[in-house]
């Protein structure tokens, strides 16, 4: 995978859904350890300018767009690092919690915005990249509030 994802990278070739199957599959295992989420399957996957608006879950780097049940990444979101496969990663969550039902028992939407980040955070931390996981577990932090002030 590793070697293919290089290739991808070096030729300048944005990647197809179908592509990106077997790094989606990889992250789903992710998403299943670190959640009580079943795995989903590998969802449609683009890279555009992402949606303003409707009833997508944002993020800077993507969307997930629980109504099509697709992925849609930011047409730069280099998948050959960890940080850009974070946030698929990120993504995976949020189609595993969908699949599951958990965005009907959540306190607030935010919640489940929360619980993305913090196993993005997780990802990014046990690869070495501690900056960029205290940045997302903060996030993770105040989204995670459903609007109650934090006491530090």
């Amino acid at each position: 995978m590793t070697r293919f994802l290089a290739l991808i990278g070096l030729l300048g070739i944005p990647a197809q859904a179908a592509d990106l199957c077997p790094l989606a599959q990889a992250l789903s295992k992710i998403v299943s350890a670190e959640t009580t989420y079943r795995p989903p399957p590998c969802p449609k996957i683009g890279f555009s300018t992402l949606p303003e608006g409707g009833t997508a879950v944002h993020s800077q780097a993507g969307a997930y767009l629980p109504d099509s049940g697709r992925i849609e990444l930011a047409p730069d979101l280099d998948l050959t690092t960890a940080y850009g496969q974070s946030y698929l990663l990120h993504e995976l969550v949020h189609a595993a919690q969908y699949a599951s039902g958990a965005q009907n028992h959540v306190a607030c939407p935010a919640a489940l915005e929360a619980e993305a980040y913090t196993v993005q955070a997780h990802f990014l931390r046990e690869r070495g990249l501690g900056q960029e996981a205290l940045v997302i577990s903060l996030l993770a932090d105040q989204l995670g509030s459903c609007g109650v002030e934090a006491d530090y």
